[in-house]
């Protein structure tokens, strides 16, 4: 029965390596988007400790899987595993969710131009479409949990969303604004490496 159970572990362990591999995955980004450390990860692809139902289910979960593939005996690379196909569907939403947001603004802006509302500001809502859409980047790479993309998000949506505000205000100071921009991506880059810090250390 030991035996059994430490074999089990084993081959749990190489599925997980395989899957996350053909993820494009590292053990620290596999780790993160778990909420484990990567010496977690790395414990349970050597065999030496399993992680719970709970932790199988959402790991089978991101690769489209089964729980009973991360069982699996069989070799993992034969099966029709299509990891590419899930990123093509993120990368489909995001792209279809931003270009909403511009179809709506080039609508407003052609209403706009019908009726003659503001007719020397209307440009300024393709202005505004472009924090809008870095917000949709911000809530979809916090929910995919891809850091890096999600620092960059921030960091342009608060560049973006100042610029927006200077261009619609016809003051000549209102460009000082800038100053809260620089503090700002400061601590959007000091909270996301403390977060992933936190994460990592996370058994």
């Amino acid at each position: 029965m030991e035996q059994n159970y430490d074999e089990l572990k084993t081959q749990i362990g190489k599925n997980i390596a395989e899957y996350r591999k053909l993820a494009g995955l590292s053990q620290i980004d596999f780790a993160e988007k778990l909420n484990y450390s990567d010496k977690a990860v790395s414990k349970w692809e050597r065999g030496e400790s399993l992680p719970d139902i709970v932790v199988l289910k959402q790991i089978a979960d991101m690769f489209e899987i089964t729980v009973n593939d991360l069982l699996s005996y069989k070799d993992i690379k034969k099966k029709k595993v299509d990891i590419k196909k899930l990123l093509h569907n993120k990368i489909f939403v995001l792209t279809l969710s931003v270009g909403l947001v511009w179809l709506v603004m080039t609508v407003f802006f052609a209403l706009a131009l019908v009726f003659n509302i503001l007719p020397n500001h209307s440009w300024l809502l393709f202005v505004y479409a472009v924090p809008i859409g870095f917000i949709i980047c911000v809530v979809f790479f916090a929910l995919w949990k891809y850091r890096l993309l999600l620092t960059v998000s921030e960091s342009l949506l608060v560049w973006t969303l100042v610029l927006s505000l200077c261009l619609s205000v016809p003051y000549g100071r209102i460009w000082y604004l800038f100053l809260i921009s620089i503090p700002l991506q400061i601590l959007i880059i000091i909270w996301n490496i403390m977060k992933w810090k936190k994460h990592k250390t996370l058994i």
